[in-house]
């Protein structure tokens, strides 16, 4: 009997004995792949808008939607044939207007020549002229000496003596006034021979408004040219063509997209309600799963969270008629993951990941830092670096990678050269351009032009001199091609001209250092020739320009600077002798790349207000991103004692100058066709 009973009791709640083993089973499972209350979040990609600046009829599309697309492709091809014949008559009227200089001066020449002939000619006869007045004088001597002596004999009368000496006063008015006829006919000689050998040197007055007009003649074409690449759109990010909007042959306005490409989605934004607002911050860590698929949880962590509470994205609704309220949060990934654009998560927020600390005020004590050496940082890769924001436009027109910073405080901007302009193998290759950028991180879409050069090649650094010199310093190395073009030679000292500047000056150092021989060379650090020479570091003091060398280093593994004692003797007499160039100090700044110590180059140098020096590094010859920043108290020359004040593994500073904030350091990074970044530090002096 009681067995019976046991058994029907169990018959009984076998049904809801499995429910609730079933309802346990699925709610394991839920917790093992996502969290039972996690927060809807999808992955987030950028449209880039391929649209032209003016109206312009399309000559051919060379993607179609689904191609993937690179960084600096190009995507349209607008009809130039409008603008290519402006430019042709630009560049005929520029053409004539050379020309007229050469002809203007053979013509001056012809005319000064001329001149001159007819003033030695003068000048032959007044010498000669004074040659007969001096012969006829001794004449008229001797022959008063032979009257006076008749006369004492008394066979001569005084009449005959009166007569000679009217003449012999004649004779000798002659004899007085021909040298200084002479001495003015040489001296306008000697003027109008200077008149000419200027002529040839270097514009004067007599070209001056046919220069003006060339000068005019070349700011058109410049134009032209910034009109001309326009036409041509590229690809600013790489990503994935979305949409094509418009066919060959189709007109399109300003603006108007014509292709539209959706990058690679970089980041998740998650959608979290209202009711845990408070509950995320900045740099808590978020773990993340891909709904409707296993494996193991993304991880990465809030960098920004909405400032307000405010109505959510429609995606966010669990019901399409009822508006759901919270804040965005943008998540960066750990680790770079493919995702979807659109493709939905669930994410769980831990607090305990903080944002990485802000650096010290200008002033607090630092520790593990040299008095007035920019403030220890935290270790590079804790997202410290702001991204400049380089618009679509720029990146369409050229290449963008900062090599060099300078301040320009009056104008509350930054200067900034790339090693790299225009296209790469395009016709604007090395178009003369540098770049402006605000305090903020904002980079100017116009370009800055450089006027008197055709071409800037792979310009590593940008310094400021007395009276609002700029000067320029290309990288005096070979191309990986093994090639050194005149252009990759250049120091150019620049004038403001306009919203842009114009080459005042130029040398050609690589060039100008071949020719000094061995032993110039052996005392600059150079035994084997300029053939491992790589400049990337330059600044300016007292009147004098300073050099850091990234390659070659010294026996020691010392990078090396040198010392320009006179720029002007350098820049104006394209010579070393007399410019004062020397092997001024030595420094030991290498860098750790993949976790091991690297022997390192200089690739920036800036001397702070205190008089010490801070100096940027990069691996001297070993492929990778790596760098270091050093302080030195006192740069006296000599063998220096750089303190270490920052490693920067993954990334390359590649320029640094006193910042527009004060009391700071600006350091800017190049990462190649990624964004480019940048970073303030403060320093104490």
């Amino acid at each position: 009997m009681h067995l019976w009973r046991i058994r029907s009791a169990l018959s009984s709640a076998t049904p809801a004995l499995t429910m609730l083993g079933t309802l346990g089973l699925a709610a394991w499972l839920s917790r093992s792949s996502s969290p039972s209350d996690g927060i809807l979040a999808f992955a987030q990609a950028d449209t880039e808008m391929v649209a032209t600046v003016e109206v312009g009829r399309v000559a051919s599309i060379e993607v179609d939607v689904g191609d993937v697309v690179a960084p600096g492709q190009v995507i349209v091809a607008l009809d130039s044939g409008a603008i290519d014949a402006e430019l042709a008559v630009a560049r005929a009227e520029e053409a004539r207007l050379r020309a007229m200089i050469p002809a203007e001066h053979a013509r001056l020449d012809q005319e000064i020549g001329a001149s001159v002939e007819e003033l030695k000619l003068e000048l032959a006869r007044e010498v000669e002229e004074q040659r007969r007045a001096r012969a006829e004088g001794e004449v008229l001597a001797s022959e008063i000496s032979r009257v006076k002596k008749l006369i004492e004999d008394k066979q001569a009368s005084h009449d005959a003596l009166g007569s000679l000496d009217v003449q012999r006063a004649g004779v000798e008015a002659i004899a007085t006034e021909k040298p200084r006829t002479i001495q003015l006919l040489r001296a306008q000689i000697a003027a109008a021979e200077e008149r000419r050998k200027r002529l040839l040197q270097q514009a004067g007055p007599e070209t001056a408004q046919i220069e003006a007009d060339l000068a005019v003649a070349r700011r058109d074409i410049e134009q032209l040219e910034v009109r001309r690449a326009q036409h041509t759109l590229r690809a600013a990010h790489g990503g994935r063509v979305s949409a094509v909007r418009k066919r060959p042959g189709d007109v399109a306005v300003a603006g108007d997209p014509i292709v539209e490409i959706a990058s690679a989605p970089g980041r998740v934004i998650a959608c979290v309600p209202e009711r845990a607002a408070l509950h995320v911050e900045a740099g808590d860590a978020a773990t993340i799963w891909a709904r409707g698929q296993d494996g193991a949880p993304l991880t990465g962590r809030a960098v920004t969270v909405g400032p307000v509470v405010g109505q959510l994205p429609l995606r966010c609704w669990t019901d399409l008629n009822v508006p759901v309220w919270g804040r965005e949060v943008t998540i960066a990934l750990d680790h770079p993951v493919e995702l979807l654009a659109g493709q939905a998560f669930d994410v769980a927020f831990t607090r305990g990941a903080a944002p990485p600390p802000a650096p010290p005020a200008p002033g607090a004590p630092v520790a593990a830092a040299a008095q007035g050496a920019p403030a220890a940082a935290p270790p590079a890769g804790a997202a410290d670096t702001i991204r400049m924001a380089v618009p679509a436009a720029l990146r369409q027109r050229s290449r963008f990678e900062p090599s060099g910073v300078l301040p320009r405080p009056a104008e509350g901007r930054y200067l900034l050269v790339s090693d790299d302009t225009g296209h790469k193998d395009a016709e604007d290759e090395g178009v003369p351009w540098l770049f402006a950028m605000s305090a903020a991180g904002a980079v100017d879409p116009e370009p800055v032009p450089v006027l008197g050069v055709k071409e800037l090649a792979d310009i590593e650094s940008i310094t400021a001199g007395d009276g609002g010199d700029v000067y320029l310093l290309s990288s005096q190395g070979y191309s990986a091609k093994g090639k050194r073009k005149k252009a990759r030679t250049a120091l150019l000292r620049l004038k403001q001209d306009g919203r842009g500047f114009r080459v005042d000056a130029e040398a050609y150092l690589a060039e100008l250092l071949d020719a000094a021989g061995p032993a110039a060379l052996a005392e600059l650090g150079l035994p084997g020739g300029t053939r491992p020479l790589e400049i990337e570091g330059m600044a300016y003091r007292d009147g004098a320009l300073y050099f850091g060398l990234k390659s070659p280093l010294d026996a020691e593994g010392n990078a090396l600077i040198w010392r320009l004692g006179a720029p002007r003797a350098l820049l104006e007499g394209r010579r070393l002798e007399g410019a004062g160039l020397s092997l001024w100090a030595r420094a030991r700044v290498d860098v750790e790349l993949n976790g091991a110590p690297t022997p390192g180059g200089i690739s920036d140098l800036c001397f702070l207000p205190d008089g010490s020096l801070a100096i940027a590094s990069t691996p001297s010859t070993a492929d990778g991103a790596a760098g270091s920043l050093f302080h030195v108290l006192r740069p006296e020359g000599g063998l220096l004692s750089p303190s270490l004040v920052r490693r920067f593994p993954g990334q390359k500073p590649e320029g640094i100058s006193l910042a527009l904030s004060p009391g700071k350091l600006i350091v800017v990074f190049d990462a190649g066709a990624e964004a480019p970044s940048f970073l303030e530090l403060p320093w104490q002096g």
